[in-house]
């Protein structure tokens, strides 16, 4: 079993919808079913530690400034599995942003891939979403890798786009990732790394993949939590697996890791990918 080590980030009536997923209740609170198959929501997945004001300001930036998308709702995956909605979209949504926030914001990879599963699979029946577009910061990233390889099926709409943002791919150690970015492979593949190469065929051969590194430019090579060549161990999983794979390195004091949501040049970055 592959173990994970955490990256530290700083990230009324209640009523049962109708649709329910195993052991997964679904409830809402200030949302309604809206028929989005004609548009392309974006998804965005936290990484550990985070909430549900890790993204809000990338979403209201966003919104504000491309002008791309409208509305947006939050999807809270509790303890127990049951999905709380907060929000409102409509049918005149236009590639709104759905947010995924983890009430255990420190459970393991794997654990945090089966709940975006079941997020995808509710807004599939509640919104009739047919495709979508991904954006994961740090293990938010993994996440959805792991989902993109292990849980995604035929029956399942259709991940478009995946941006990871600051992703471990290698892990953190620095003696794993050599300080440098032009690389062809890592000083040593960790076991999480050569798992998710071991699974990269199972990708679909249409996604497209955007993923960016933080650099502080301080001879560390490093967003000062994951190393460049961590980040962009990506390239090992992505390259030749999906119609396309880029990537990005954004540098500077606002490279810092967990300020990469926070930075208007990935804002710009992840905005012309996504658009």
């Amino acid at each position: 079993m592959i173990m994970w080590r955490r990256i530290a980030l700083f990230g009324g009536c209640l009523f049962l919808a109708v649709a329910v997923f195993g052991s997964i209740k679904a409830y809402s609170a200030k949302v309604k079913d809206a028929d989005l198959s004609k548009t392309t929501p974006i998804l965005l997945v936290h990484g550990t530690h985070g909430t549900a004001n890790s993204f809000n300001g990338m979403i209201s930036r966003i919104i504000a400034t491309y002008g791309q998308s409208s509305d947006k709702v939050i999807i809270t995956v509790k303890k127990d599995g049951t999905l709380v909605y907060d929000g409102t979209l409509s049918d005149k949504s236009k590639n709104p942003f759905i947010q995924v926030v983890f009430e255990n914001n420190d459970a393991p990879i794997d654990q945090e891939a089966k709940w975006v599963d079941a997020v995808i699979k509710d807004i599939q029946n509640k919104y009739n979403v047919t495709q979508f577009d991904a954006i994961g910061h740090s293990n938010g990233g993994l996440a959805l890798t792991t989902y993109a390889e292990k849980l995604a099926d035929d029956a399942a709409p259709v991940m478009e786009k995946l941006v990871v943002i600051g992703t471990p791919f290698n892990d953190l150690d620095e003696e794993d990732n050599a300080a440098t970015a032009d690389f062809i492979d890592v000083a040593n593949r960790t076991e999480a790394l050569q798992d998710y190469i071991a699974n990269n065929g199972n990708l679909d051969s249409k996604l497209q993949v955007l993923s960016i590194a933080g650099d502080l430019d301080d001879n560390r090579v490093s967003d000062g939590v994951v190393p460049v060549q961590s980040a962009l161990s990506s390239r090992l999983i992505f390259a030749n697996q999906v119609a396309s794979y880029s990537e990005k390195i954004v540098t500077g004091s606002n490279a810092q890791h967990s300020d990469l949501h926070e930075n208007t040049t990935v804002d710009a970055i992840v905005a012309s990918f996504i658009y």
